[in-house]
Formats: C-alpha cells, sequence, structure tokens
C-alpha cells in the first residue's frame, strides 16, 4: 500500500480516537478505571503515529540510500521503533488494568498489585531499550531484523495480558446469576483478542494497515458499550436504572423458563421526603447508596435484577416456582434490614422501606406502569411513620 494511503487510514483512526477521547473527558475524571480508558486511547494514538512515522522513516531512506552514510537517521529510527513497540505493550497492560478495575471494583488491590501487573511489560521496553542502543551502532535494515525477530516475544508478552484479562473476566461471568452483566462480563474478557489476532496477521502480512484500524474501532466499540452502561446505569449506586429495567423485562418475558413465574418487587424507602428536610440532600444520598449495597447483597446468589426506578425506590425482578419462595425473600429482605445498622449517625431515624411485589407473568412488559401498579396492591410491609424527635 502507497503511504498516501496509509497516513489517510491512520489520520481517520487518530480522528474517530480522539473524538471517542474527547466524548467521556469529564468522565475521565471520575472513574479511574475510565481514565486508564482514557489512558488507553492516547497511548493507541501514540502507537499509531509512532509505526506509521517509523515504517515511512525505513522505506525513504531505504530507497534514497541514507542509512549507509547517516548514522543519525539510524539512531532516530532505532529509537521510534523501540517506543513503537513500547506502546503497543503498554496498551495490553493497560487494558488488562481497565478489566480488573471494571470487575474488581478495588483500587486498593489495583495499587497493591500494580508491580506484579507491570512485570511483563517493563520486561519488553527493557528489551526494546536494549535493542535500540545496539542499533545505534548498525544500519537500520539490521536493527529492523532484530526487531522482527523480538515481534514473536512481544507479542507472547501481549498474551499474558490478554490471557490474564479472560481468566478475570471468565471467573467474574461464572459468578454472575443476572444474563445481563453475565453478557458484559464476557464480552469485555475476548472484545481484546480482536486486535491481538490483528498483531498476528499483521506480523506475516506487514504490508497491510491492519492493526491500527482495528485497534481504532475496537476502542470506539467499548467506549459506545461503557456509554450504553452509563445511560443506563443509576449514577449515585452503580444499580441499573428503570430503562435497564424495562429492557430486561421485555427481554426476560422472552427467554423466561416456563417452568417458572416471574416477580417483581418494589421497595420504596421509608420518610425519604423528612430525612432530606431534617438530615440534608448529602445525608440522603448516602441512605439510597447504603440501601443499594444491602440490596446488591440480599441479591447475590439469588438470580435477581436489581434496578433504582425513582429517586427513593428499588425494585428486584425475580424468577421463581411459588409465590412462598418470593414472601420468604421478602421476609428475609426485612429481618436483615432489622439486623442492619445503616447511617447509624441518624440516631433514632433508622433506614427501612416499604414493600410490594407481584407476579408479572401474564402483564405486557410495554406499559411499565400497569405493572408497578400492579405490585403496590400487594402489600408485604407496609410504610413506617417517621420518628418524632
Amino acid at each position: 500500500m502507497s503511504y498516501p494511503s496509509l497516513i489517510e487510514i491512520n489520520i481517520i483512526c487518530i480522528a474517530v480516537l480522539l473524538i471517542t477521547l474527547l466524548q467521556f473527558r469529564d468522565s475521565i475524571l471520575r472513574h479511574l478505571e475510565e481514565r486508564i480508558l482514557g489512558f488507553t486511547i492516547i497511548d493507541t494514538i501514540i502507537y499509531i503515529v509512532l509505526s506509521t512515522v517509523t515504517k515511512m522513516l525505513y522505506s525513504v531512506h531505504m530507497q534514497s540510500d541514507l542509512y549507509s552514510s547517516n548514522q543519525k537517521i539510524c539512531v532516530i529510527y532505532a529509537v521510534l521503533y523501540a517506543l513503537s513497540l513500547s506502546s503497543s505493550l503498554l496498551l495490553a497492560q493497560l487494558w488488562f488494568s481497565f478489566i480488573f478495575l471494571r470487575i474488581r471494583k478495588s483500587v486498593y488491590s489495583y495499587k497493591h498489585l500494580f508491580p506484579l501487573f507491570s512485570t511483563p511489560s517493563i520486561i519488553g521496553i527493557f528489551i526494546c531499550i536494549g535493542i535500540s542502543i545496539y542499533g545505534f551502532t548498525n544500519d537500520c535494515h539490521t536493527t529492523s531484523l532484530q526487531f522482527r525477530r523480538l515481534l514473536p516475544f512481544l507479542i507472547g508478552l501481549n498474551f499474558i495480558y490478554i490471557f490474564a484479562t479472560m481468566f478475570l473476566g471468565i471467573q467474574h461471568a461464572i459468578t454472575q446469576k443476572n444474563s445481563t452483566n453475565r453478557k458484559e462480563a464476557f464480552y469485555l474478557s475476548f472484545i481484546a483478542f480482536v486486535p491481538s489476532c490483528a498483531c498476528i496477521i499483521q506480523y506475516f502480512i506487514p504490508d497491510v494497515p491492519l492493526t491500527d484500524p482495528i485497534f481504532a474501532l475496537t476502542l470506539l466499540h467499548v467506549y459506545v458499550t461503557l456509554l450504553k452502561y452509563r445511560i443506563t446505569s443509576d449514577p449515585l449506586t452503580g444499580v441499573n436504572n428503570k430503562i435497564r429495567l424495562v429492557d430486561y423485562l421485555q427481554y426476560i418475558t422472552q427467554h423466561q423458563d416456563p417452568s417458572k413465574r416471574l416477580f417483581l418487587l418494589v421497595m420504596d424507602v421509608d420518610y425519604f421526603k423528612e430525612i432530606v428536610r431534617n438530615f440534608g440532600y448529602e445525608m440522603s444520598d448516602r441512605v439510597i447508596a447504603d440501601l443499594a449495597s444491602f440490596f446488591k447483597r440480599q441479591c447475590r446468589g439469588q438470580n435477581a435484577f436489581l434496578a433504582r426506578t425513582r429517586e427513593n425506590q428499588f425494585s428486584i425482578v425475580m424468577e421463581r416456582d411459588e409465590v412462598s419462595e418470593i414472601e420468604a425473600f421478602c421476609q428475609k429482605l426485612v429481618r436483615e434490614c432489622d439486623r442492619d445498622s445503616m447511617q447509624s449517625d441518624m440516631t433514632s431515624w433508622k433506614i427501612s422501606f416499604s414493600l410490594h411485589y407481584a407476579e408479572i407473568s401474564n402483564i405486557s412488559t410495554s406499559n411499565i406502569s400497569q405493572i408497578f401498579a400492579e405490585a403496590k396492591k400487594n402489600c408485604y410491609k407496609p410504610e413506617t411513620p417517621a420518628p418524632k424527635d
């Protein structure tokens, strides 16, 4: 392929990556995982620029026979080649870091294990530096051959990160009872295989510009997936929102186990307006966040779909054989909430909630209001009056 065409393709790739980076510049200031994804996009842009310049430099000066006469060109070529390979190693490490934080949600564990995560990329970068120093005293053709012999080893280092990512994602997916979360975990586990396979193909067909467009399109696809997650999740609690609940209801009714019955539980926070009035919005947000964590713990391993459907309301969708199983789960929710010490700094104002449920197997999911109205008819636990200080 001619270099004008290569430059055009890579300019388009860089433009796509820059647009993607600018679109979520606000969120990368808040979430470490998305900040790392932003660094991944920046590193991809650097890799595309370095690899393009390296290829052009090699071609132009080989044709003009300047390698043997200009040692400075050889040094620049060796440095740029080493930097482009180093940036590709950092891409793999950044991707693994992004998946680790996305799945584990533990910044402390990530910082504690960072030296271990960095070891393969550091090894590869030092080897690249060594070969680039070797290239200072050799012509560019010899340096290129040395780097090309190194490529299978570097691809192997990249695959260490890819397989580690797969292991984390699959392990997380297996523990997920919710099909939506399970699909997302599998998606994040295997999506990195696309650019990795592109690198292998590129090794055998070096003249085809394959890796740069695939890197750009893969990161764009991941961003769109994250954007969809952001649209369908509650920013305060991280649980699903009403939009995703509607999507899930439409999905589950089409793929429902005919031997099971579908139920909706609706929990409204007791005396929520009084909490806001007496303790302020910051405390009310903490109450909602604590309740979300409580419901997450109770739904774990229950094949339940949790969502925040209103300012002071949570909902759970569950498949069960009998109504008695739903009543037993409701009883467990009430009992565990009484035992829990959520927001003890509100003195006598203990967090609680009213609880309603209904079977929705025979209700059309196109009318979400009808589903909630049906649930409100069947009260398991009424609203608790606000304490009188």
